[in-house]
């Protein structure tokens, strides 16, 4: 089920980049990356790994009290288990492109949908950094599968303050009394378009108030003079989990930014 060339999916997608704003914001986007068949195909491989049960040692699944009872909030480490997703974000446009952002060549870090449905909650405002303990900086691609709007949680960001961390709270997050004072814009991103932030860009997202999901992945890359991390990135975030206590058991991250309910014994 690989991704097919052609019409779905433009050729030099790198070339559309704008280097200049990534590097003087933090974030840049890419529109009509997928379109058509392309699109329709991500699609029903979004829908396919939704459905898979939680895993015992492989990919995470992650769930919230949502207006509809007990609904699926997250999908995370997925692409070993997918040839057709693993395909696309470990070889072709995708990691040229987050290559193109920070340098030199790129490899795959970590990945996960995000489904925030209808009441879906919101994120607070954090840095991705704190969260990725193994690497000093990366680049992050949210590919929208819906379209991602104002009205059902699309991300806001923090122009050109991506070159340093902001202060912390217990939870990892970007204290209130510090994100108040920051600009955020937001950013709706097309079904099929990308939205590229580096590691330190703040970032937040409301909740979803609209009638429909708002699903997306996100996916994160390292240099590949780092090594590929994606082992030991999840087996820290497994071991994490496993020692975590009561206080903290709702997180589905490293840091506690996930402003819902998590049913109880979600893993």
């Amino acid at each position: 089920m690989a991704m097919t060339a052609g019409s779905t999916q433009k050729p030099d997608p790198t070339a559309e980049i704008d280097l200049d704003a990534f590097v003087r914001d933090g974030f840049v986007g890419v529109p009509n990356f997928l379109s058509g068949a392309g699109l329709e195909q991500l699609r029903t491989w979004v829908c396919e790994i939704e459905a898979w049960p939680p895993g015992e040692g492989t990919w995470f699944q992650h769930d919230e009290l949502g207006e509809r009872g007990v609904v699926r909030t997250r999908t995370e480490n997925f692409s070993p288990h997918h040839a057709g997703l693993r395909q696309m974000l470990t070889t072709g446009a995708l990691p040229q492109m987050a290559g193109r952002l920070l340098g030199e060549p790129a490899v795959l870090y970590k990945e996960k949908v995000n489904y925030k449905y209808p009441g879906g909650a919101a994120f607070a405002p954090h840095q991705d950094a704190p969260a990725y303990p193994q690497v000093p900086v990366t680049v992050s691609c949210l590919l929208a599968v819906d379209d991602a709007t104002t009205e059902n949680g699309c991300l806001e960001l923090v122009a050109g303050r991506h070159h340093a961390l902001l202060p912390t709270n217990g939870e990892g997050c970007i204290p209130a009394d510090v994100a108040e004072r920051l600009s955020w814009v937001a950013m709706p991103v097309p079904a099929g378009s990308l939205l590229w932030f580096h590691g330190h860009t703040p970032h937040r997202s409301g909740p979803n108030r609209s009638p429909h999901p708002r699903r997306a992945l996100y996916l994160t890359y390292n240099a590949a003079a780092l090594g590929d991390l994606r082992e030991a990135y999840y087996a820290h975030k497994r071991a994490t989990f496993a020692k975590m206590s009561a206080a903290n058991a709702g997180r589905i991250s490293l840091i506690g930014h996930f402003q819902g309910t998590t049913p109880p014994g979600d893993a």
